[in-house]
Parts: C-alpha cells; structure tokens; sequence
C-alpha cells in the first residue's frame, strides 16, 4: 500500500512538473492595434435605421441619429450616400450604387401609394439589384412603420410591393 501511494505521488509529481512548464509558447508584452471599431445597435423601440450589409453579406441595423426618424425619404438618402468611414473600419458596406447627393439627390425619395404602401423612387435601374440591395431599401423605408409595404421604383421597373424579411 505505501509504495503504491509513493508511486502515485511520483506520478502526480511528474505530471504536475509538465503541465506547469506548458507547451513552450513564451510569453509575449500587449500588442497595440489601434482603437476598435464601434457600431450602435438599435434598441427595441427605435424608429428609422438605415440597414448596411456585414461582412457575412446580412443586413446589420444601424439606427438614425434622430430618434424618431425625420422622415421615410431622409433615411433613403441616408442609405444611399453609403456607409461613413466609421462605418466602413467596422466592416459595413452597401450592395447599392452609391448616390452622389449634389447629382442625383433630388431623384431620390419616397411617396405614399396607399396607407400602408410607400413608393421608393431611385436614378437606378431596380431590375438588376441584388435581393440584399433590394432589401436593404425596403427595410430602411419600412423601419419607421412595420406595416409599409415597399414598391421600388426606378427609371427600368416598379418592383414590389415587397415587406422588410430579415432572417436569421
């Protein structure tokens, strides 16, 4: 019995001295890499977010800087100016043609169709944008009232009425 408790204690000794030394990864001082990127998530009861498209290609929520929203066509003129640098160093980008606002920024802009569709009028062509661009419009448009229904309506097609759908 006792030389089996020596031989155990010799064991645990043993193991106890290897794990201590680890695995040979010397220890190294704090790497500086710059500040890290921020991005405001939206909140449960915020009106109006303009929705950029992360790095894993879904639609990520960045809430407008007035809480209400001003208005449906401030937010899709938000969007299509394209995501800030800020923005960008987090990773967020647009799938859209980004607008230049001294050219193009008078044909931009939303009316209402019906009580519960809005029209979204865009210098683009619609026809040919991606479903994620497409639904980065509809989803900026319809974020300051979930019952919105969205026609796109660009110089080629009208598309939709189409509902934000953001799956998981």
């Amino acid at each position: 019995m006792t030389r089996t408790r020596a031989a155990a204690a010799a064991v645990a000794l043993l193991l106890g001295g290897l794990l201590l030394t680890g695995c040979g990864i010397k220890p190294t001082g704090v790497i500086e890499s710059g500040a890290a990127a921020k991005v405001v998530v939206p909140g449960p009861g915020t009106k109006g977010t303009v929705y950029l498209v992360a790095s894993d290609g879904r639609l990520f929520p960045v809430p407008d800087r007035e809480q209400p929203s001003v208005s449906e066509a401030s937010l899709l003129i938000r969007l299509l100016v394209g995501p800030t640098e800020a923005q960008r160093a987090a990773g967020l980008e647009t799938r859209l043609p980004v607008l230049d606002i001294k050219k193009q920024g008078a044909s931009a802009g939303t009316t209402m169709i019906s009580a519960d569709t809005i029209g979204v009028g865009v210098p683009f062509k619609v026809a040919t944008l991606s479903e994620t661009a497409r639904q980065q419009l509809v989803c900026t448009v319809a974020s300051t009232d979930p019952r919105y229904q969205v026609v796109l309506l660009g110089p080629d097609a009208d598309i939709g009425p189409a509902r934000c759908e953001l799956g998981d």
